[in-house]
């Protein structure tokens, strides 16, 4: 297959069987159907099965032992049944019911499923001029209204797996009534795994192990098709190795509805040399007349560094997060959002950040996000920078003393040239028991994106730079 998804391989026979016909009330017009589908099929696939029956209540048909072979590609089901087809491959299918039971899977997956549910499954019109029916529409433009797989475990060659429990979705495809759950959930993609290295190549970061460890998520408002429409516009440049970010896709419309809510609990996400884990995350979005509201409560979060992450002989064994919120506002007139972060840790340290940006909620190609103000506060209650200048003094065999007698003449340079980072130097050389703040407020509006580049033309215009540097553009205080 062109796309060895489990998704994609499981509609290929679905696909196929929608050219059985509209009903089935014998088995004589039953295996004609079948004759039919099979004169369809691309060269170099087949679709085999033990037994085959008619379904007279569900006006559909039912197989034992069902396979769908296609060069290296062969997908079985033990029990497969399918219930109300209706319409043609040039029109759309549509299926009341859709149900498979031990399902095994070989060729670049591999594995097995326990069993997968589709009610109401309706797939969109394939071209005239098609004739191979196992090319498949994207999967973003499937829709189902009840889907439900259980007892997942694949495995790729490259050493990617997904074991999962339990997993379903609602209404999707659909613009209202969006909602899923997954449980149990555990997907890992090695060190050397094509999509570790992809993601190393186009992040020019360290490589590593990603993970995905989900023990509960519920969430409603999701529209999760529009989600897989960005992927699959983007993932053909991430398997080649081009670097396409997502804000220069198709726009796909507003990606959740409103209300919309979610909850996580004991969620884990390694990638880039570092792990998240965090115990219970719950988020949600409303509106209030022309304001689009957000709020979101993460609770102890840790994050840790590989040896492999540059910064890992300075950091600790892991940054722990006790309550981490996020409060987010939107004029919908306007589309400026202030979003709001705020991370505490008790008698450790506080962090607060605040942004005002336009085009967060729907940005499109034309006009990206763009930076209006910013502030950020760190408050060190525990020596945690301490610890850190510990840890470096300690690699170059120095004091700390004699440490931060070797920063204080960068850090004075660095002031004269930066005069709204005047405050920095003292919290640097003094940091326990006091708080930072540094605001900054661009001249205009500055595209994120571009902000990384900020640097380059400071230095080749010092006019730019002086007028971006010093108060009130940029600021800072010590408390």
């Amino acid at each position: 297959m062109k796309r060895p998804l489990l998704a994609a391989g499981l509609c290929l026979v679905l696909v196929g069987l929608g050219t059985i016909g509209v009903r089935h009330e014998s088995s004589a017009e039953l295996q004609r159907a079948l004759a039919s589908f099979r004169a369809n099929l691309p060269p170099d696939a087949r679709f085999e099965y033990d037994h085959a029956y008619p379904r007279f209540l569900a006006r559909g048909a039912g197989f034992e032992n069902a396979r769908f072979i296609r060069g290296g590609t062969t997908l079985t089901a033990h029990v497969l049944t399918v219930n109300n087809p209706s319409g043609y491959l040039t029109t759309g299918l549509s299926f009341s019911k859709i149900h498979a039971e031990g399902i095994t899977l070989s060729g670049l997956v591999s594995g097995r499923i326990g069993e997968l549910t589709l009610n109401k499954l309706l797939l969109p019109p394939v071209s005239r001029e098609k004739h191979d029916v196992s090319d498949l529409p994207p999967l973003s433009q499937i829709h189902f209204r009840h889907g439900q797989i259980r007892d997942v475990a694949l495995g790729t060659p490259d050493h990617c797996t997904l074991n999962l429990a339990n997993a379903a979705v609602d209404n999707y495809g659909h613009d209202d009534g969006n909602s899923g759950m997954v449980h149990e959930a555990h997907a890992v993609c090695a060190e050397d795994s094509l999509p570790a290295q992809r993601l190393g190549a186009l992040t020019k970061m360290p490589t590593g192990p990603l993970a995905l460890d989900i023990g509960d998520l519920r969430e409603s408002g999701i529209r999760y098709a529009r989600a897989v429409a960005l992927v699959e516009q983007w993932l053909p440049s991430a398997i080649s190795g081009e670097a396409k970010p997502f804000l220069a896709l198709n726009a796909q419309g507003d990606l959740s509805e409103v209300p919309s809510k979610s909850e996580a609990r004991n969620i884990g996400i390694a990638l880039l040399g570092m792990r998240l884990q965090y115990e219970k995350l719950l988020s949600r979005q409303w509106k209030e007349g022309d304001k689009r509201l957000g709020e979101g409560n993460l609770h102890n979060a840790t994050i840790r560094f590989s040896k492999s992450y540059a910064l890992a002989p300075f950091m600790p064994d892991g940054i722990h997060i006790e309550t981490l919120t996020q409060n987010a506002t939107t004029d919908t007139k306007t589309n400026v959002s202030v979003i709001s972060i705020k991370g505490t840790t008790p008698k450790s340290f506080d962090y607060e950040t605040t942004m005002e940006l336009a085009n967060a909620v729907t940005p499109d190609p034309k006009h990206g996000p763009t930076l209006i103000s910013m502030s950020l506060t760190y408050r060190d209650d525990a020596s945690n920078l301490d610890d850190l200048f510990g840890r470096i003094a300690a690699l170059r065999g120095q004091s700390i003393a004699e440490l931060k007698s070797t920063f204080a003449l960068p850090l004075a340079l660095m002031a004269q040239k930066a005069p709204g980072l005047d405050a920095l130097p003292a919290f640097m050389l003094a940091p326990s028991g006091h708080s930072l703040t540094v605001s900054f407020h661009p001249p205009e509006p500055i595209d994120v994106t571009a902000i990384k580049a900020l640097s380059a033309q400071f230095s080749a215009d010092p006019t730019m730079a002086q007028r971006w540097l010093a108060p009130p553009v940029l600021t800072s205080s010590m408390k």
